[in-house]
């Protein structure tokens, strides 16, 4: 009964928040790896609807990149945004940040995103049993 409530509870909070999950390949979900967080505003004037087809355009460049696994994109209530990325390791993920700037798939995504807000961390996810 647990189990169920807190997976109800999990799903609502997902959609609450407008969490979109996007994996290239959905098996490699509990892969160890890295987790790539990168919290942020949008810049001004960017609308919410174009930001969200940005970030969808970005999913082919993302899955060809060596290392990537899936992303998370989530909005919250305060208007602070989180893409959550999932790689394999570490340098993976700082590489393909390193070239994001000159892959033109990604420049629209990147460009709607306030620089002045936006705070990266690395993390090792722990599979919980």
């Amino acid at each position: 009964m647990k189990k169920i409530i807190l997976t109800s509870m999990a799903a609502a909070v997902a959609l609450s928040t407008g969490a979109r999950a996007q994996d290239c390949d959905p098996s490699a979900a509990t892969a160890a790896g890295v987790i790539e967080i990168v919290q942020f505003r949008l810049a001004e004037n960017v609308e919410r609807e174009h930001f969200v087809a940005a970030a969808a355009n970005t999913m082919l460049a993302l899955c060809a990149m060596d290392g990537f696994i899936g992303r998370v994109l989530s909005e919250g209530e305060d208007g602070m945004w989180m893409d959550h990325v999932r790689w394999t390791n570490s340098e993976a993920a700082k590489t393909a940040m390193a070239g994001s700037m000159e892959n033109e798939a990604l420049t629209p995504f990147i460009m709607s995103i306030d620089p002045n807000s936006m705070v990266l961390s690395y993390h090792i996810p722990l599979v919980l049993k």
